[in-house]
């Protein structure tokens, strides 16, 4: 009599547990075959919100480890951190440049006083983010270039505008030449908006909440200091036709 096979079934090994992620951690990266372009923009995008956290300092390896691809894969879309950071500088800075800011400013059509509030509303807006004013302070704290090059060849540009703008306004010719006080006086017009920046988001401290209202108020001091100080040829244009008609004197022909 023949013996019945008999069949064991295979045992499945149980799975060992893994053992619980701590609180707090992430997910393991799951690796997906992505668009080059969307790609280069993921870890572009990662690197901005990274410098900013961490400075220029803090290495591509970590940047790597954060979102989950290689530090080589980091290499081959950008070559080195060096280009990696002009990246940042072109997403961080150069994106959120308008010309029409130029423009505007430059448009006598409209009262300078309201040209140089509508500028600071639009700038203001424009930068008023952490990551900004964060890479800002980072990149020279590092000793990049970044935002030494960006006031040299853009906001240097723009406060020669609004300066030249404010001779014309105060009835001084257009050719008139700069008085680095003046354009001293000019730049702490804008760099009062940039530590308001600082205040928010570097200290942390709580800031006003009105913008337009602070843009208004900003923009009226500014143009007092120069509104009190000038004399009467350099007044504004209607101060300046009023001291012309005072009696005693001939108004003068435009």
């Amino acid at each position: 009599m023949k013996k019945q096979s008999q069949v064991r079934e295979r045992e499945t090994p149980a799975r060992a547990k893994s053992p619980p992620r701590p609180a707090g951690a992430k997910r393991p990266s799951v690796r997906t075959r992505l668009d080059p372009t969307v790609r280069e923009r993921m870890i572009l995008e990662a690197a901005v919100e990274f410098f900013a956290e961490h400075g220029f300092e803090a290495q591509t390896k970590e940047l790597a480890e954060r979102i989950g691809v290689s530090q080589g894969l980091i290499f081959r879309y950008f070559g080195t951190k060096q280009n990696l950071v002009e990246q940042v500088y072109q997403k961080v800075f150069l994106s959120r440049w308008s010309q029409a800011w130029e423009l505007g400013l430059r448009d006598r059509s409209v009262p300078f006083p309201d040209r140089l509030e509508r500028f600071y509303l639009s700038y203001f807006d424009a930068v008023d983010e952490s990551t900004w004013i964060r890479v800002s302070l980072y990149a020279s704290l590092a000793g990049h270039d970044i935002t030494a090059r960006y006031v040299q060849t853009h906001v240097n540009r723009l406060l020669e505008i609004v300066l030249s703008e404010l001779q014309v306004y105060r009835g001084l010719p257009d050719d008139s030449s700069v008085d680095p006080i003046e354009f001293e006086l000019v730049w702490h017009l804008h760099s009062t908006f940039i530590y308001f920046l600082v205040r928010k988001y570097i200290h942390r401290l709580p800031v006003a909440e009105d913008k337009p209202m602070v843009v208004a108020r900003i923009v009226a001091n500014f143009l007092n200091e120069f509104i009190s100080v000038a004399p009467a040829s350099d007044a504004p244009p209607r101060k300046r036709r009023a001291a012309a008609a005072a009696p005693g004197k001939r108004p003068q022909r435009l």
